[in-house]
């Protein structure tokens, strides 16, 4: 399968189940408000949203920022960035959001024209975290915010499944993330992509109640499209997870990885 320029393939086609699946997954929540909060996003920015999936967190942003603002949603999947439009429209905020669909690494968008760039669980999967983190630093102004949310799969943990078995399906799920460690690299990225200032926190809230399942699928689904495990193997896995979500057994752990740097 040929690679497109900037993601992995499989997020240029994404069957139903799957987006559906990323509905729940990106809806905005609590987490999410504890996500974006040191990106201090407010009245009159002009934000980008880059891998906006379907749009949740750019309708989002675009009340915070009022009207005077505007928001970029910026994304690779026509699905994504059509379902983006449509929501922006429901929600009464298409004056104030644009949706661009990727088709290269260099953002559609003029040099130092930002006020904010954010990112949740994407550049994960970028080609060149250090140059797609040096486009955020070339359309930001000066004294603009880059805020990134990123994790980091070898510190993930799902019970009551042994860690062996976890460690395999995230091993067999891989090779669709082009940096699986992520998190633990981004304050070091974006140094060297020139930032002024970086900070960076970790977060988690660990899940007894099934809320991080949609995670636990998607590492799934990627693992069997790999074909390195035997199906039956992970069909048990899941199961082992379903039932211990039902009998309150279950605790997922997925820390997130906050940093926020200065133009």
């Amino acid at each position: 399968m040929a690679e497109t320029p900037l993601f992995a393939p499989h997020w240029v086609d994404i069957e139903p189940e799957r987006l559906a699946r990323y509905e729940k997954m990106y809806a905005w929540s609590a987490a999410a408000e504890a996500f974006y909060a040191p990106a201090r996003i407010g009245a009159g920015q002009v934000v980008a949203d880059f891998g906006c999936g379907p749009g949740h967190t750019a309708v989002e942003l675009a009340r915070r920022v009022g009207p005077a603002g505007r928001v970029h949603a910026l994304d690779i999947n026509a699905e994504f960035i059509t379902r983006t439009r449509e929501r922006a429209e429901a929600e009464g905020l298409a004056d104030r959001i644009t949706a661009h669909r990727l088709i290269d690494e260099r953002l559609p968008l003029a040099d130092a024209t930002l006020d904010r760039v954010t990112a949740r669980n994407t550049l994960v999967y970028v080609r060149d975290p250090l140059a797609t983190l040096s486009e955020f630093r070339r359309v930001l102004k000066p004294g603009g915010l880059m805020h990134a949310i990123e994790g980091d799969w070898s510190l993930t943990a799902v019970e009551p499944l042994p860690t062996e078995e976890w460690r395999a399906l995230v091993a067999a799920a891989s090779w669709v993330w082009r940096t699986p460690e992520i998190g633990r690299k981004l304050y070091g990225f974006a140094r060297s992509a020139g930032f002024a200032e970086v900070t960076m926190q970790v977060l988690t809230r660990p899940d007894g109640e099934g809320r991080l399942f949609g995670m636990i699928q998607s590492v799934a689904g990627y693992a069997r499209e790999r074909g390195t495990l035997d199906p039956a193997r992970i069909d048990a896995m899941l199961a082992t997870v379903e039932r211990a979500i039902a009998t309150r057994s279950y605790l997922a752990v997925a820390p997130q990885f906050l940093v926020t740097a200065t133009r």
